[in-house]
């Protein structure tokens, strides 16, 4: 029975040297690191082409991201003994390099307080050694229509991991190398400048319409510049549809600086079967630019009211009306004769 127990014991201490012997030494803990290298990537975020923007304007800013990243040092940590550890000691300090290497990167942008809405989720550089630069990211912003003019600053958010350390183990002889990485992960923020230009701008400050169906009227319009450029030889037009129509669908402005007013004058034609109401008509001014470009103003909407019939007439149109009014009149000079006559009688 006892040599049943020694033999069974044996056995078992075997398969476990057995076992032991499949498992590579070290694979995830390694006595040896040769070299600690010292550096990080250094990344640089820049606009691709021109940063201005007009107001209301949607468009594509191209972000650009660069990995200026250095090695600043070395330092021997493990001397290496032997053949095969000074081998793994070469490889270890060639991939100490990739220090400088930032992996994953990925980039979103946020307004912070800029007049501008980013439209466009977050975007990937991928992976960018010390020196390369990202293709341009294209992020879709959209200006607000208010922005008053000026320069602003966007964030951008940049992701990242870089490699802090490497060690290596194994045969270097016949290429069997087990390689501990390990990674940092980044979380930064650089900023860019965007530039809203100056430009004119215009809004409809007073319209008063004296419009009737089936006749011609006066349609009047007092356009304020509310921008920061003056507006050279500007010109206002109108775009009708039914039942209003014109021959007369431009009225010139003159040159208006900011804060300026000038008030245009249409001739309308309203249909005979319009249905009194006020109608939606789209203005808009064309104008030069202080560069000399030739520019149009986004739409304006104004209302034209199309008065009844019966409220262009008044008084005179309405027979009840004129009617009630001739006997206060015919009743007031009654009053008036009988009045004279009784005071002449207490003359005499």
């Amino acid at each position: 029975m006892s040599k049943l127990i020694v033999m069974v014991f044996l056995i078992s201490i075997l398969l476990v040297q057995s076992s032991a012997e499949n498992i590579p030494p070290n694979i995830w803990t390694y006595t040896d690191d040769y070299f600690t290298a010292y550096g990080s990537p250094e990344m640089v975020v820049s606009i691709a082409g021109s940063p201005e923007y007009d107001r209301d304007e949607t468009s594509n800013l191209l972000v650009q991201v660069m990995n200026q990243g250095k090695i600043t040092g070395f330092k021997s940590e493990d001397k290496p003994v032997g053949s095969n550890e000074i081998a793994l000691s070469k490889i270890e300090q060639q991939l100490e390099y990739g220090i400088t290497t930032s992996v994953g990167v990925v980039a979103s942008i946020s307004a912070k307080d800029a007049p501008v809405d980013i439209k466009t989720p977050p975007q990937s550089a991928g992976t960018l050694v010390s020196g390369q630069v990202s293709q341009p990211l294209p992020f879709e912003i959209k200006i607000w229509d208010s922005a008053p003019a000026g320069k602003y600053t966007l964030e951008v958010n940049l992701t990242y991991q870089f490699q802090k350390d490497v060690q290596v183990d194994g045969n270097a002889s016949n290429n069997q190398i087990d390689y501990n990485m390990l990674y940092q992960h980044v979380n930064e923020t650089h900023e860019i400048f965007i530039i809203v230009k100056e430009q004119a701008d215009f809004e409809a400050t007073e319209i008063t319409s004296d419009l009737l169906p089936g006749k011609p009227g006066i349609l009047s319009i007092t356009f304020h510049n509310t921008g920061e450029e003056t507006a050279s030889m500007a010109t206002a037009r109108l775009r009708l549809s039914n039942p209003l129509s014109s021959t007369d669908y431009t009225a010139f402005l003159g040159d208006m600086e900011p804060g300026d007013e000038s008030r245009a004058r249409f001739n309308i034609d309203v249909d005979p079967e319009a249905i009194p109401k006020a109608y939606s008509v789209k203005t808009e001014i064309e104008y030069e630019d202080a560069e000399g470009q030739m520019r149009i103003s986004d739409i304006i909407y104004v209302p034209a009211q199309v008065r009844d019939q019966e409220e262009g007439k008044g008084i005179f149109g309405n027979p009840l009306l004129l009617g009630a009014g001739l006997i206060v009149i015919a009743a007031l000079i009654f009053l008036y004769l009988k009045r004279r006559e009784g005071g002449g009688g207490s003359e005499h």
